[in-house]
């Protein structure tokens, strides 16, 4: 029998208790003290990650010890969603402690065990897992709790604190763990998220991000800081979300995954999409690939082929980003007149694979406000004016005027609304009365010497007289005015 039973604590490390009770009876490490209780294990050797997340039955060895039965919450946590988890990597291989919580405590949290804790949220320090004296690593099958293997000093804590990144993560995944609702600053897109969720879309994140960097993400390998630094970067990503997640995809275009160009980045891509649907009923990968189907939807023209990936759900039939013979067919210009556009700002291109694209979108806006106004051919024949008396009426400011002429367009573009609201007011303005003798055409107006815009100023200004015809085809046209008396023009 033992000699020491210490009593765990709620939200106790599972290991930590034993080597708390290792410690106390005098056993070199928690191997030995498994060995009295009967696990026999080779080399003192024991199932610590089986331990840790609640896979191997302890109970026996308790028992044989005399020791309580040791609700683990790092054990309850596991199987709460390690049966649905989509990522490979949730707990540690070598512990990391947070020195002050150590001291205070007398034993380390059941959180440390988690690799996304990477600091302590309570002293904003990042957690130690290194000596800074030796080098080594702290390991599982030390003989005191608060020491380094071969020191006879406590862990001491760092100067330097943590990132409020590496803070605001550690937040994060302590209350998930505890089944509260996530307090702080928290991105957006891990909102509502369960543990097993919110983890994924962050390892996926990271995985992908490592790959640009010519690595991989093994952070069960990796020292403390060295996690937090890939982990900070990945918290920024999500505070930026979605456009840090199409900034990483652009990224791809580079690096395809083969010196085979395009073809190796559509492999890249499937690979990706494939990986994103085996990952079923995970509402953090949900929303990635919700992003991922608008990011290919709306910036890649033809990356991926249609007929060869069939479970991107496309919103539309037709790709938002379009060649420039495509532009120029909408627009019913010539080549070298999209040129002239982008010079113009009036559309911005995109670069793709060293070739420029339009957006679809600004491009049929632009189509549209062309096709919904006048050119100074229509302008005339709607209004029934020269094209002369248009120049004049468009100089001054009487029309209003969409685009005019300079060294990057020749064309005119006239407001059609305004046009017609110019006619609607000439027309509110006219004589409700029968016209008098003598009352002339807007043509023998004109015949007397006066400009058009002199007399569209007088038929606005009350200083001239005149009717509307009664029946005539063309609601726009000038020609519906007549019947004229002149006031006091001059």
């Amino acid at each position: 029998m033992l000699l020491a039973k210490p009593v765990p604590q709620f939200d106790e490390c599972f290991i930590s208790y034993l080597i708390r009770v290792s410690e106390k009876n005098g056993f070199k490490h928690i191997g030995h003290l498994l060995h009295y209780a009967g696990l026999n294990w080779k080399n003192n050797r024991a199932p610590i990650h089986q331990l840790l997340s609640g896979d191997y039955n302890a109970k026996p060895l308790l028992s044989a010890l005399g020791l309580p039965e040791f609700r683990s919450k790092s054990s309850s946590a596991c199987r709460s969603f390690l049966r649905g988890v989509d990522t490979p990597y949730t707990l540690v291989k070598f512990p990391k402690v947070c020195p002050e919580c150590l001291q205070a405590l007398g034993y380390c949290k059941y959180q440390w065990a988690f690799l996304p804790v990477v600091a302590c949220s309570k002293h904003k320090r990042m957690l130690e897992d290194v000596s800074s004296t030796t080098g080594k690593r702290l390991g599982w099958y030390r003989q005191y709790l608060a020491r380094f293997d071969g020191e006879d000093h406590s862990i001491w804590p760092k100067e330097s604190y943590a990132s409020t990144s590496s803070v605001q993560q550690s937040l994060l995944i302590e209350a998930l763990l505890s089944g509260k609702q996530p307090r702080g600053s928290n991105p957006a897109v891990l909102l509502g998220l369960e543990l097993r969720e919110a983890l994924s879309l962050i390892h996926f994140i990271a995985h992908y991000q490592m790959r640009l960097q010519g690595g991989s993400f093994s952070p069960v390998a990796w020292q403390n800081y060295e996690l937090a630094y890939v982990y900070e970067n990945v918290w920024q990503a999500l505070q930026a979300w979605p456009d840090s997640f199409y900034s990483l995809l652009s990224q791809y275009v580079d690096r395809p995954m083969s010196s085979k160009g395009q073809t190796g980045l559509n492999k890249h891509f499937r690979d990706l999409y494939e990986r994103l649907h085996r990952q079923q009923e995970n509402r953090g990968v949900a929303r990635i690939k919700a992003e991922f189907n608008r990011y290919i939807e709306e910036y890649w023209p033809g990356v991926l082929e249609p007929e060869r990936i069939t479970r991107i759900q496309l919103g539309s039939a037709t790709r938002n980003i379009i060649s420039k013979k495509e532009v120029a067919h909408m627009l019913g210009a010539r080549l070298e007149r999209i040129d002239k556009l982008v010079q113009q700002g009036r559309i911005t291109p995109v670069l793709f694979k060293g070739k420029a694209h339009y957006l679809r979108d600004q491009v049929g806006k632009l189509a549209n406000e062309l096709s919904s106004n006048w050119t100074m051919a229509e302008a005339c024949q709607a209004l029934e004016i020269t094209r002369y008396q248009l120049k004049q009426l468009l100089d001054a400011g009487l029309i209003p005027v969409l685009q005019k002429p300079d060294s990057l367009n020749r064309d005119w573009v006239v407001d059609k609304q305004g046009c017609l609201a110019l006619i609607s007011v000439l027309r509110s303005n006219a004589r409700k009365s029968a016209p008098p003798p003598g009352a002339k055409s807007l043509a023998g107006i004109q015949r007397q010497g006066y400009s058009i815009v002199q007399l569209v100023l007088a038929m606005q200004n009350g200083e001239l007289q005149y009717g509307v015809a009664a029946e005539f085809n063309g609601t726009s046209s000038f020609k519906q005015f007549l019947g004229f008396t002149i006031n006091h023009l001059e």
